[in-house]
């Protein structure tokens, strides 16, 4: 009898164990398939680490591949990306997030000055062009529901970036600063106090690159490329 019942217990922690292993996959599938669909890029990971009993998930080494065309095979690389969210939350209308952990990432940037019938310049992000070309904002088609984020307190640690112009054969290695915010979303929250937009967000961060750079020939190039103030 006793033989039964550790028999049987075994059995249920095997099944516990091949269920988990088994979500995992689906969810580790389902976390990367949105990433890549946000972002229009293959995004991979080595690893996804889920915890369902603390709603925490961890992706290591998380990659966002480069446009075609260009010198580096990914445009972001991330040692590690760690979140606590409330899962039942992606099922609602507003996807909560506690803490969202950036530990050394980095972001790969390239300008560049083509010269065929006629000099173009664009990057590696697809914005360049947009604003030379006055492209208008893209269109998508309309929703009966949209999904919104928030993100109660968002890090960024130990971060660099890479930034390469034809004018330099070495990529030029930019130190970020260690960044922390709250409340970052893509909605309009009133129930939030000091709600940031997350575009405004990156704004901040973008600025942050900008004014380390040295070279100050290529700081005139980006300004008048992108328009900056």
């Amino acid at each position: 009898m006793y033989k039964k019942k550790i028999t049987f217990l075994l059995f249920i922690f095997l099944l516990v164990g091949v269920f988990i292993k088994f979500s995992n996959e689906i969810f580790s599938r389902y976390f990367l398939n949105k990433l890549s669909q946000w972002s229009e890029r293959t995004v991979t990971a080595e690893l996804v680490d889920i915890n369902y009993l603390k709603g925490k998930i961890n992706f290591n080494d998380l990659k966002i591949s480069n446009k075609p065309n260009f010198y580096d095979k990914n445009v972001f690389e991330v040692k590690k990306l760690s979140i606590e969210i409330e899962l039942l939350s992606i099922f609602s209308e507003l996807v909560k997030i506690n803490k969202l952990t950036l530990y050394q990432p980095r972001f790969f940037f390239e300008i560049i000055d083509k010269f065929e019938k006629e000099k173009n310049t664009i990057d590696n992000i697809g914005v360049v062009e947009k604003i030379i070309k006055k492209t208008p904002p893209k269109v998508y088609p309309s929703k009966k529901k949209d999904k919104n984020f928030i993100i109660l307190n968002f890090s960024i640690k130990n971060s660099k970036t890479s930034i390469r112009h034809q004018t330099s054969k070495e990529p030029l290695i930019i130190n970020l600063s260690n960044m922390s915010f709250k409340n970052i979303g893509n909605g309009n929250s009133k129930q939030y106090k000091n709600f940031q937009h997350y575009k405004d967000v990156l704004k901040i961060i973008m600025g942050d690159i900008y004014f380390r750079i040295p070279d100050i020939k290529l700081r005139k190039f980006l300004k008048k490329k992108y328009k900056l103030k």
